[in-house]
């Protein structure tokens, strides 16, 4: 009788201990970002509506808790950035005023889906993790229609992303060229 109780408790403190390591890797992963001044990164961008794609490269820049988004491609919107700050979105660009369309009725759209993403890995809720492929992956709650799946590498740096209204994917996103800037520097720097 103690055998048949003892293997299932092992299997159970064998997938806490995994859990934890996990959650301890994003946890790390979230004090790095805390600690962060500036953070920058390039993002390709697939953004789902209801009757078409749209595929943008993005380039996103935060310092001093303002964000900064620059349209790398298509090229004939090169060049258009907004920038955000305490709620507030400009976009700029000759004085053009670009409507790209929301995909969500929290008004979530190709520009403002990397601040979202940001805000989501600083502050949701984490329902879950879990390794995939050789990858952490987390699930956060930003909100009750919301979810942000998030994958990281070894070197737990964000490689993907993937947004959801209504569980309904509506972003996808691949991380390219992740930096994070501290006080005292590069943050890869001080780990060196």
């Amino acid at each position: 009788m103690k055998r048949r109780i003892i293997l299932p408790l092992a299997l159970v403190l064998l997938l806490c201990g995994c859990s934890g390591g996990e959650e301890a890797a994003f946890d790390r992963f979230r004090q790095e970002l805390a600690e962060a001044e500036e953070i920058i990164f390039t993002a390709d961008v697939q953004a789902e509506y209801e009757d078409k794609t749209a595929e943008f490269t993005l380039c996103f820049s935060m310092q001093n808790d303002e964000y900064r988004v620059e349209i790398l491609e298509p090229e004939i919107v090169k060049g258009i950035s907004a920038r955000v700050k305490s709620g507030e979105t400009h976009l700029e660009y000759d004085g053009a005023i670009l409507d790209i369309g929301k995909l969500t009725d929290r008004g979530l759209c190709p520009m403002s889906a990397l601040p979202f993403l940001l805000d989501a890995m600083r502050d949701a809720h984490v329902d879950m993790t879990w390794t995939e492929n050789g990858l952490l992956a987390v699930r956060l709650i930003p909100s009750d229609d919301m979810s942000v799946t998030l994958w990281l590498d070894e070197d737990n740096e964000p490689v993907n992303a993937e947004i959801e209204y209504e569980e309904k994917t509506v972003v996808f996103i691949e991380i390219h060229d992740w930096e994070t800037e501290t006080n005292e520097g590069s943050a890869e720097e001080n780990m060196g």
